[in-house]
């Protein structure tokens, strides 16, 4: 494999999912990945450069949140900026993974995101390699040190570590994947509401939290 470009789709500008994932996935890689993050490249008046490596490269990995069943709206912006380009470039055409990531703990959720990806590649003339799916994100950002083939974020270890392999023999037109931790799903939303509280308590917006502002009763 000669180069891959990995787009950092989360409008996070640090402690991101989306970069925990990324970092996990060079640490599989023989190589070294060129990285752009979405919110910079949207503000750049001139992209080209960008633009112009993302078409050319052999590998292209789209890495998410997802954002109401779909794509980030900078990660749209910039999938808008990709189409102009390849209308009037001779791209190589790379081949194109993803992995997107939701608090849902049902990893499902991520079904139609990536459809919308592997649409969007097929509609540019660009293969489509797999996409993965991970439910259960805030959990697994939390283990983000020990994401390893023990434990209960294995099953995200393992795919991650598929996909790299992938990625490096250039090889797709298989399934998507979906994986989501092995805890649970009572422990992982009893964590999701402590922490929820934590965060109120800390604001001091305690009472808020049963607050119903929609209900018409009085």
């Amino acid at each position: 494999m000669n180069n891959m470009v990995i787009i950092n789709g989360s409008p996070k500008t640090k402690n991101s999912a989306s970069i925990m994932f990324i970092n996990k996935v060079k640490k599989f890689l023989d190589i070294k990945p060129i990285i752009y993050h979405t919110t910079e490249l949207i503000l750049q008046e001139k992209n080209s450069k960008a633009i112009s490596d993302i078409l050319n490269t052999d590998v292209l990995l789209f890495v998410f949140p997802l954002y109401v069943d779909s794509l980030p709206a900078p990660l749209i912006k910039v999938l808008t900026m990709i189409e102009q380009e390849a209308m009037t470039s001779n791209g190589k055409h790379p081949i194109v993974y993803a992995i997107s990531n939701c608090g849902f703990f049902e990893a499902e959720h991520n079904r139609l995101a990536l459809d919308i990806l592997k649409n969007f590649s097929i509609r540019l003339g660009m293969s489509w390699g797999y996409g993965i799916g991970i439910g259960g994100g805030g959990f697994v950002t939390s283990q983000s040190k020990n994401i390893s083939p023990k434990g209960s974020a294995a099953n995200v270890y393992i795919v991650l570590c598929e996909l790299s392999k992938a990625m490096e023999n250039k090889d797709g037109k298989k399934l998507n994947v979906f994986v989501k931790p092995t805890i649970p799903r009572f422990l992982y939303k009893s964590s999701g509401n402590l922490g929820w509280y934590q965060m109120a308590l800390k604001h001091g917006s305690i009472r808020s939290l049963k607050a119903k502002p929609h209900d018409s009763k009085k």
